[in-house]
């Protein structure tokens, strides 16, 4: 399994995101399936699709203004889609993670006025295992976000709902696009993490209610299992993060904070954690934890879908972020993301690969130094790395390959 999505808006100041103080939050994770090595050379055709209200609960085909979509006839085999930009400027890009050419546009904002109280504004979205589908989630205010359907391939785009609660939520896309889902914070009968149809009309279903102790901070989804049976999700509170798993045709369940226990449906509690790797399948879950301002710890482990004694597998010496961790396709290392604890706008951040048993080696260390990932085969470990103000680029850490590309336009000249 490996990455295909990003979460909210990436900086094109990586560094800013290299210091932050909070772990970045893990996207899901799929296995894409083999398909001819295309050329990522983009069709001239977009749809363009308005950011008004979904008049019913079926998904809703339209054409005016905000979001633009070019489409990419052949897809990739080795897909991975990523965001630039600020705001409401938020481009979404697609590069090919077994080649070394520039990643070409897909999604285009353009600037839309708020809808009613502050200025929000900002982006997320999931992505397929393959590539084919990907579900946008846009705030335009604190209380109005609105999911949009889109296939590259085509170039469709249509809005799946619109939702006006104060919560904003990264789409976590089920391996075969069918399904989403997404946390929500509403009334007490509408907090907690949803499932939506992708296909047929959105018609969300409650998979994990919110536990009223955990006041403004519902769970969020983390990943799907490669099979879509199983999603991973998280809760916060004062003792940090915990990873959880729920059985999505058990149905709803609830995560009860006072005994540190799933009630109803088919769930249980991992242990502490924000970020998994279902790449091991159910008896080899990679797991990482990172330490907030009130405590937990930052290490990395793995376990089983029964749960059990976690076997810790990187605990780091000083004080330090974990942010994510992942395995290499053979199951035999895994890359660690890290940051230190404390202090400073500049703190480079660290990329290593460990073995199971402890060994580890120092692959990079930068201030500037965004998400990184496997290529579907192992042989590259990709790196989003920092540029200036209109250039960016990859970094392959296995390697001494770069790739750069426009930070505000889809082709050079990069202004």
């Amino acid at each position: 399994m490996r990455r295909v999505a990003t979460t909210f808006v990436i900086s094109a100041a990586l560094g800013v995101m290299a210091s932050a103080c909070l772990p970045l939050a893990r996207a899901p994770t799929t296995s894409a399936p083999e398909s001819p090595t295309p050329s990522l050379s983009p069709a001239p055709s977009s749809s363009l699709i308005p950011a008004g209200p979904s008049p019913s609960p079926s998904p809703t085909a339209a054409s005016v203004t905000d979001i633009h979509v070019t489409a990419v006839p052949v897809m990739p085999a080795d897909p991975h889609f990523f965001s630039v930009g600020a705001q409401d400027t938020t481009r979404i890009l697609l590069f090919d993670s077994s080649a070394t050419r520039p990643p070409v546009e897909v999604v285009r904002f353009d600037p839309a006025p708020p809808v009613g109280g502050p200025e929000v504004q900002t982006v997320a979205f999931g992505a397929s295992g393959d590539g084919r589908v990907l579900v946008v989630a846009r705030r335009f205010s604190q209380q109005r976000t609105v999911h949009y359907l889109v296939r590259p391939q085509t170039g469709d785009v249509i809005v799946l709902l619109t939702d006006l609660a104060s919560s904003f939520s990264t789409p976590v896309v089920s391996p075969d696009g069918t399904r989403y889902a997404y946390a929500r914070l509403g009334d007490a009968n509408s907090t907690g993490v949803f499932i939506a149809d992708a296909r047929a009309g959105p018609d969300p279903k409650r998979i994990v209610a919110s536990d009223p102790q955990i006041v403004g901070s519902p769970p969020q989804p983390v990943a799907w299992s490669g099979d879509g049976a199983w999603l991973a999700v998280s809760t916060s509170d004062t003792g940090g993060s915990r990873m959880g798993v729920v059985k999505v045709q058990a149905g709803e369940t609830t995560f009860d904070v006072g005994n540190g226990q799933f009630t109803g449906g088919d769930a249980r509690l991992l242990g502490p954690g924000h970020a998994i790797d279902w790449r091991g399948g159910e008896q080899g879950l990679l797991v990482a934890s990172a330490r907030n301002a009130f405590g937990g710890r930052s290490f990395v482990y793995t376990t089983t879908i029964a749960g059990g004694q976690p076997r810790e597998v990187y605990v780091p010496t000083g004080e330090t972020l974990i942010n994510d961790a992942e395995w290499h396709p053979s199951l035999d290392r895994f890359f660690v993301y890290e940051v230190p604890l404390c202090c400073g706008a500049n703190r480079p951040a660290t990329i290593w690969i460990r073995k199971t048993d402890g060994t580890g080696t120092k692959l990079y260390e930068s201030p500037s130094i965004g998400p990184v990932w496997w290529s579907k085969d192992g042989s590259r470990l990709w790196a989003q790395s920092g540029g200036d103000d209109s250039v960016g680029g990859f970094r392959d850490l296995l390697s001494t390959a770069t790739v750069m590309f426009c930070l505000r336009s889809p082709t050079p000249p990069c202004a």
